[in-house]
């Protein structure tokens, strides 16, 4: 099964973040709970772990890109 991995709400507000580092490359097995990326505001910088264990396939947002809540950055086969 494919897993979107989506751009979390973080803090109080739905702000544009943006993608700093990806923890994992294409084609890495990695577990939930892992982290995955790290995202920053001009509040904070947070780790954001997997949503599922399996095979990062692809990564959809490269980093330095700025996204929105809710965007789909990349995608994860359980």
């Amino acid at each position: 099964m494919m897993v979107e991995v989506q751009v979390p709400m973080i803090g109080q507000s739905g702000m544009d973040v943006k993608i700093e580092v990806w923890l994992a490359e294409e084609g890495a097995h990695i577990e939930k709970g892992e982290p995955l990326y790290e995202l920053s505001n001009e509040k904070l910088n947070q780790e954001i772990e997997s949503p599922a264990t399996g095979i990062l396939v692809k990564i959809l947002v490269p980093e330095g890109e700025t996204v929105a809540v809710g965007d789909i950055l990349a995608h994860i086969e359980e």
